[in-house]
């Protein structure tokens, strides 16, 4: 499955506070909310990288929500969208 890979327009990105079974457990879950300045497609999925943590790249994607749209000064458009799920857990190498 292709993803779009989100890099810019990220405004809120929360982790939740789930206590881990161990201190080395990389799983919990991911809030992000991103703005766009083009509309996503319904059946469109995103992906958002949360970086490293050693040898573990850690991400989250899936189908974004569309919270809302925004007319800006210039008559563009903005738009902002939220993702919610588990952290994903790859091996980097």
């Amino acid at each position: 499955m292709s993803h779009i890979e989100i890099h810019r327009g990220l405004r809120r990105l929360e982790f939740s506070d789930q206590v881990r079974r161990r201190p080395d457990d990389e799983s919990g879950e991911v809030l992000v909310e991103f703005v766009r300045g083009a509309p996503l497609l319904r059946e469109d999925t995103v992906r958002v990288s949360l970086g490293r943590r050693g040898p573990l790249l850690r991400e989250l994607s899936g189908r974004p929500l569309l919270l809302r749209a925004d007319v800006l000064e210039d008559g563009s458009m903005e738009y902002h969208y939220q993702i919610r799920g588990p952290i994903e857990v790859h091996d980097g190498e």
